[in-house]
């Protein structure tokens, strides 16, 4: 099967899947794709669909070469559909508030991302996010242009708001990064590093699930960031208990 009679598979079953019925309370259906002409460049069809309050939206994986889950991406929800496997089952998740609401493949996150638009009952379009507070807006440089244009980077990345959160069979961490990094998180029992985690994070607030079925017990979690010019942030900790 070449991967243009792949993709075009992808499609011919989404299309059908939104020519069926919806069961009760079901509103979209959002299904994992290989890409054309690069096999591992994974997508969602469609990246971004609309719904109405009270509806659902349902991820589906049949069809797909790769490993796949659906998690959430943005504040304003918290749905994740298991850790990342061939053959992933639907999920299904409920959308009861209008809002904009963003998802993403754990493992795919540069290709695999996209969002749920939630409207009233009516139809009407979910109300503008609130603009971000003074200190985060972008404001325009009124400095004269700097002599040297090459200059290295020595800032260490802002690693805030770490908070850890247990969930099944491991834990969610959230942070706030002030610039592209990647960051590390450590799970140390008895002063020992029994797991570790690295992922590449985009500016902003952020999260990473991390999942052992064999995690059990209080550990000390270490989170810090390396930016791309090598800096590398305070480190930040806490404490959490896995049951």
């Amino acid at each position: 099967m070449t991967r243009r009679t792949a993709l075009a598979g992808a499609l011919a079953a989404l299309a059908m899947l939104g020519a069926a019925p919806a069961a009760h309370g079901q509103g979209a259906v959002v299904q994992a794709a290989d890409g054309d002409p690069n096999p591992l460049d994974y997508r969602w069809l469609p990246e971004n669909v609309t719904i109405k309050a009270g509806e659902s939206v349902t991820w589906r994986f049949e069809g797909a070469s790769g490993s796949h889950n659906v998690i959430s991406d943005s504040d304003n929800w918290d749905f994740e559909s298991g850790p990342f496997q061939p053959a992933h089952p639907p999920a299904t998740h409920p959308f009861a508030t209008p809002g904009e609401y963003k998802f993403l493949c754990e493992v795919h996150t540069t290709t695999m991302f996209g969002k749920v638009i939630v409207t009233d009952a009516s139809g009407a379009p979910p109300p503008p996010p609130p603009p971000p507070p003074l200190s985060e807006q972008a404001w325009a440089n009124d400095q004269p242009a700097p002599s040297t244009l090459e200059v290295a980077d020595h800032r260490r990345p802002q690693l805030s708001r770490v908070r850890a959160k247990a969930v099944r069979d491991g834990a969610r961490v959230r942070f706030r990064l002030s610039e592209r990094a990647r960051v590390t998180v450590r799970f140390r029992l008895a002063g020992i590093t029994v797991k570790s985690r690295r992922r590449t994070f985009r500016a902003g607030s952020r999260s990473m699930i991390v999942r052992d079925s064999r995690m059990r017990g209080r550990y000390r979690i270490e989170v810090f960031a390396r930016d791309m010019a090598g800096n590398r942030s305070r480190m930040t900790r806490d404490r959490l208990t896995i049951r």
